[in-house]
């Protein structure tokens, strides 16, 4: 249980994080925030409509979870974090990826290690 992550699935659980508008982006990545009541992070992920291929959607669906499971235990808790992969993201390598989560975490104020 150490290196896995809590994903959120429930259609609604989506929606009411999107309606809360707080939100932050770069050029791979957006991500979409809202504190929930509980001691652990949950995480949704989602790719742009635009990205036509399948294999693609999930490639990069795949990398971003890699990303999570890597820095969650440097991430600040009690958060419901959506990420959405821009369409650019698909030609992003993992380690933009990685540098685009990273930068918008500690925008936000949820990275902890001040590396």
């Amino acid at each position: 249980m150490k290196n896995s992550i809590i994903v959120i699935k429930k259609n609604d659980e989506y929606k009411s994080i999107y309606n809360k508008r707080n939100s932050i982006s770069d050029y791979n990545l957006v991500l979409f925030i809202c504190k929930n009541r509980t001691m652990y992070n949950r995480y949704g992920f989602t790719t742009a409509k635009k990205m036509k291929k399948a294999v693609t959607r999930n490639k990069i669906r795949r990398r971003l979870k890699d990303i999570v499971r890597k820095y969650n235990s440097n991430c600040k808790k009690g958060y419901d974090i959506i990420i959405m992969a821009r369409l650019n993201s698909k030609d992003a390598s993992y380690k933009n990826l990685e540098k685009s989560y990273k930068k918008l975490l500690k925008k936000k104020n949820l990275y902890l290690n001040g590396e």
